[in-house]
């Protein structure tokens, strides 16, 4: 059975992807944004996690990062998802919680932490499910 989701044309089974990205309430608007100007708007799944593609690889807590892949098995399974879109960002409070207060002190270490931590993140999302896309961004807090 398919569900029509009104005003967008697409079904139950039609997102394109399931996106990744902090918890952070400087980037909500600004992460909905970009995904609009790419046209996804309404087909797209979400998952809110402090840190994102970080919080999953870096955090402590297993259970943290068992409900992200059981998020991405299920959006998969209900919606048909062919992409995975991480979207991290700059000045991650999160980095700094499972890094050290020293993350974003300096750009090109705190570019590089997320950058290790992201490689991780898609290494583990293509394995999970072969032949998933995966996109690793890293925003600015102005949105680029």
């Amino acid at each position: 059975m398919t569900i029509q989701t009104p005003g967008t044309g697409l079904t139950a089974q039609d997102a394109e992807a399931l996106v990744l990205a902090c918890i952070d309430y400087r980037l909500v608007g600004k992460v909905a944004d970009y995904l609009e100007a790419r046209g996804l708007a309404g087909g797209y799944d979400m998952v809110s996690l402090a840190g994102g593609a970080l919080g999953v690889v870096l955090s402590d807590d297993a259970a943290w990062a068992k409900a992200f892949w059981d998020q991405l098995a299920i959006a998969r399974d209900l919606h048909g998802i062919q992409r995975l879109i991480a979207i991290d960002h700059r000045d991650c409070g999160a980095c700094r919680a499972f890094v050290g207060e020293t993350c974003a002190a300096d750009p090109d270490k705190e570019r590089e932490t997320h950058v290790q931590a992201m490689t991780e993140f898609a290494e583990e999302a293509r394995r999970r499910v072969p032949g998933l896309e995966v996109e690793l961004l890293l925003m600015d807090l102005n949105g680029d």
